[in-house]
């Protein structure tokens, strides 16, 4: 399986994101997180640098951090990035069917990621289907 993937719009939202914090070096780190009832949560947070063990995955000069055991979560997921009545924020699709049967995400105003591992995207707002 491959590893995680990243959209273009997500791209273009992870590196919109980082330059309006003053932080256009550093990248998005995603971890599993307790289960939201329907499988993994994820959560997303800015980092400055890739871990020992992670995966760097880059996009259009986006990066996104993946630690080794999250990695085997996401084989073949692709973080997306949707704007609709609902909110806005990022989203990790899986285009083969989720491990656990379905898709989870995160929406609303407040799903962006955070700059500390306590927050962010996964840590309130589970949309799963």
């Amino acid at each position: 399986m491959s590893m995680i993937t990243i959209a273009d719009l997500a791209a273009d939202k992870i590196k919109e994101i980082l330059k309006a914090e003053g932080m256009p070096n550093h990248g998005l780190r995603i971890t599993a997180a307790a289960g939201c009832g329907c499988g993994p949560s994820y959560e997303i947070m800015i980092d400055d640098k890739s871990g020992d063990g992670d995966t760097v995955v880059e996009k259009n000069g986006a990066k996104l951090y993946v630690d080794e055991s999250t990695s085997k979560t996401l084989a073949g997921a692709e973080l997306g990035f949707v704007n609709d009545e609902r909110g806005e924020g990022f989203v990790i699709g899986f285009p083969n069917g989720a491990p656990t049967g379905g898709s989870c995400g995160c929406g609303g105003e407040d799903s962006q990621p955070s700059k500390k591992s306590s927050g962010g995207c996964g840590s309130g707002g589970c949309g799963c289907s």
